[in-house]
């Protein structure tokens, strides 16, 4: 089973249901129906459906077409393990709450202020805080080496291969003896981004690449062969 990627965006921790679905080997469209069962359910009970499920939207690299998405809170993941059975089931509901806990986790320890007061600082010192601060620390930078770009940054990306695209397709520059459509156009530039990287899809890319990630497509050309 593939580790869930669970994502902050705006200091709230979320999934895809597509990742779900991919976890838990539902179809995807399957998923959403279940899900928007779930939603009117909620509204007709004069709940809030968004502390559980946000709607939102991706697009696929290839043909850069829209699909509905859902992005599911710690307890939209509760509601859709609840509905599961057997060793699925069990499997999912302890992958999403291992994660939720290990990103909370780290989002406490980001949210950890020294103090600026030297009394409270000394006070601190003598519980040790030097080796807290060193743990935090050595935490942080595991997770920037390992953490995945967030979901603005996936749009980000998505953004700017597609505005690279339309320009060297509008401006000409295109060998369209090679690259005859749009399309082919757009498979070309995430095939060669996902090389330059070393992954098998721009939502692996690491945060700290990310930046340079940007600029590799904001220059992509295509190949001529």
């Amino acid at each position: 089973m593939n580790e869930l990627k669970v994502f902050n965006k705006n200091g709230q921790l979320l999934v895809e249901s597509r990742e779900v679905a991919e976890m838990v080997d539902k179809r995807h469209a399957d998923l959403l129906r279940s899900i928007e069962n779930y939603i009117q359910v909620l509204e007709n009970a004069k709940l809030r459906s968004q502390d559980f499920f946000i709607e939102t939207n991706y697009t696929t690299e290839g043909n850069n077409k829209v699909y509905k998405n859902y992005l599911l809170t710690r307890k939209g993941c509760d509601m859709v393990a609840n509905k599961l059975t057997g060793e699925k089931g069990v499997l999912f509901t302890a992958a999403y709450v291992t994660r939720f806990e290990e990103m909370e986790n780290v989002l406490k320890q980001r949210n950890l202020q020294a103090p600026t007061n030297p009394f409270d600082q000394i006070q601190l010192l003598a519980l040790g805080t030097t080796q807290l601060n060193e743990r935090v620390e050595q935490l942080e930078q595991t997770v920037n080496e390992r953490m995945t770009v967030d979901y603005s940054q996936q749009q980000a990306i998505r953004n700017a291969l597609s505005r690279r695209v339309y320009k060297l397709w509008d401006d000409g520059t295109v060998n369209q003896v090679v690259h005859d459509s749009k399309k082919k156009l757009f498979a070309a530039a995430w095939k060669d981004v996902k090389a330059a990287f070393a992954v098998n899809s721009y939502c692996n890319i690491r945060q700290r690449d990310f930046n340079e990630a940007i600029s590799y497509i904001s220059a992509w050309r295509p190949r001529l062969v």
